[in-house]
């Protein structure tokens, strides 16, 4: 089931299927969040602050709003 990356709950994973078309999508592409990737939820901010995702090793923080940008596949943990 295809769904974005706002979606994910605490510590689930997923794997990045494609990046809406948006003017942050080559940023997110630069940032490391390529199609193909595997990322996990680590943390989400209180009051819709920001949500922090693993991926290849680092932590990386975005905004609820731009990881609505990323579309992805949930994969068992």
């Amino acid at each position: 089931m295809s769904q974005s990356a706002d979606q994910l709950k605490l510590s689930e994973s997923a794997v990045i299927i494609d990046i809406a078309d948006s003017p942050l999508k080559i940023n997110l592409l630069e940032m490391g969040f390529l199609p193909g990737k595997r990322i996990m939820l680590s943390h989400i901010a209180p009051a819709s602050g920001p949500m922090a995702f693993r991926m290849d090793g680092s932590t990386l923080a975005l905004r609820k709003s731009e990881a609505s940008l990323i579309k992805i596949e949930s994969i068992q943990n």
